[in-house]
C-alpha cells in the first residue's frame, strides 16, 4: 500500500516551468534572501530546515549577496532558523512547502545574541510571482474532508478553474478547453499513464490503480 505522503501530480505538458532550476513534479523549494534590519543582504549566514514531522534536516549557507535555496522538498510544514554572527537568531516555525511551487521567504535578522531569538508565523502569499505557470494544487484537508463518489483522487481536479468533465460521460479531464487526448498524468514523478488512452491507469470503469487514501497532494 502507498503511504500517505505519495504526491501524485496532474498536470499539463503545456504548463511553463519558470523556476531558476527546473521546477520539480515531486516536491517544492523554498528559497530567499537573509537581511538585516536596514535590508542590507547577509552573505555568509548559516540556516538549519527540518521537517518536524519525518525528522528531515538540511543545512546551507548564504551566497555572497545573500541568497540561499532548498530544493526537491517534500510538501508539507517546515521550520526554518537562520543566525550570522552578531545576529540574534531568526525562527520560522510554519514554512509551508507545496508540490511544483517555490515559497519565497526573507529572514530579517537583528543586532542580538544566540540567546535572544526572533520568532515569526509564515502565511502563504496571495498572489504567487515566482512563477508564470497557471497550476492549481490540491492539499491533503481537500482530499480527506471533501465528499467523494468512487473515492478518486482525480475527480478533486474539477476544483481548478478551467478543468470541466468529458460531455461522453467516460470520466475524463478537459483543461482549459483541451482535448482529453493530451492530458499526461505522473505520480511522484513516474508515468501513471494508460496504454493506449490519456488517462491515470485503470481508466475509468477498471479496477483503479491509487486509492485516495494514498494521496497527499496533487497539482493540476
Amino acid at each position: 500500500m502507498l503511504k500517505l505522503r505519495v504526491a501524485p501530480v496532474y498536470a499539463l505538458l503545456l504548463v511553463p516551468y519558470c523556476w531558476i532550476a527546473a521546477q520539480s513534479t515531486t516536491g517544492g523549494a523554498i528559497a530567499g534572501t537573509v537581511l538585516d534590519a536596514e535590508g542590507r543582504a547577509i552573505p555568509g549566514a548559516q540556516l538549519a530546515l527540518r521537517n518536524p514531522a519525518t525528522g528531515f534536516e538540511r543545512n546551507a549557507k548564504t551566497s555572497e549577496t545573500g541568497g540561499f535555496y532548498f530544493e526537491e522538498l517534500t510538501p508539507g510544514t517546515y521550520t526554518l532558523i537562520a543566525g550570522a554572527d552578531g545576529f540574534a537568531p531568526w525562527l520560522a516555525q510554519s514554512v509551508t512547502v507545496e508540490i511544483g511551487r517555490l515559497t519565497n521567504v526573507v529572514p530579517r535578522l537583528t543586532v542580538g545574541t544566540a540567546q535572544e531569538t526572533v520568532r515569526v508565523s509564515s502565511e502563504a502569499p496571495l498572489l504567487d510571482t515566482t512563477t508564470a505557470a497557471v497550476t492549481q494544487n490540491i492539499d491533503q484537508t481537500q482530499v480527506d474532508e471533501l465528499p467523494s463518489n468512487g473515492r478518486r483522487w482525480s475527480n478533486f481536479a474539477l476544483l481548478a478553474p478551467g478543468v470541466t468533465p468529458d460531455q461522453n460521460g467516460y470520466g475524463l479531464l478537459s483543461f482549459r478547453g483541451i482535448s482529453v487526448l493530451l492530458n499526461n498524468n505522473t505520480i511522484d514523478g513516474a508515468d501513471n499513464n494508460q496504454a493506449f488512452f490519456s488517462e491515470e491507469r485503470g481508466r475509468t470503469r477498471i479496477g483503479y490503480s491509487t486509492t485516495q487514501a494514498a494521496v497527499r497532494e496533487f497539482q493540476v
